[in-house]
């Protein structure tokens, strides 16, 4: 008995769900996703737009520009990234073997692998600093140096 009470409860699943997918309509090329506000990547569509738009205005009124840099945590020597303090940076480390990397100093962590790089979007903070990318308990691999004023 509970079994048949069971299946007709899945039954009327099944048609409702059913129902609910033929009055849905299919979504259009020109439909906005939440995809569509991030980075897909260096060849991808949103990358190219962001490229064309470097410049951005700022709260000050001012132009900030994004920083676009890259890093292999498979380099001989770490990488010096010099940019300005407050500038946004978008950051994409690869890796041959896949490794954890994390970006000390700023709270960020990701993964990258072969196939897939590691993309950090940062807004760095206003006073200079330096921050270290690596692989947990490894060498660092990259340091981003901010410094006040221009990129150097």
């Amino acid at each position: 008995m509970a079994a048949r009470r069971l299946l007709i409860v899945m039954l009327m699943l099944l048609g409702i769900s059913s129902v609910i997918a033929v009055m849905v309509p299919e979504p259009g090329k020109n439909d906005s996703t939440s995809q569509d506000s991030g980075t897909t990547g260096e060849m991808g569509e949103s990358a190219t737009e962001e490229s064309e738009a470097s410049e951005e205005t700022d709260s000050g009124g001012g132009l900030s520009r994004t920083i676009r840099e890259s890093v292999s945590m498979d380099a001989s020597k770490p990488a010096e990234i010099g940019v300005a303090a407050s500038s946004r940076m978008i950051l994409t480390v690869d890796s041959k073997d896949g490794s954890d990397v994390e970006i000390s100093g700023l709270g960020l962590a990701g993964f990258a692998d072969p196939y897939a790089p590691a993309v950090f979007d940062v807004i760095l903070p206003p006073e200079p600093g330096r921050y270290t990318v690596r692989a947990p308990g490894e060498d660092p691999a990259a340091v981003i140096v901010a410094r006040s004023g221009s990129r150097g």
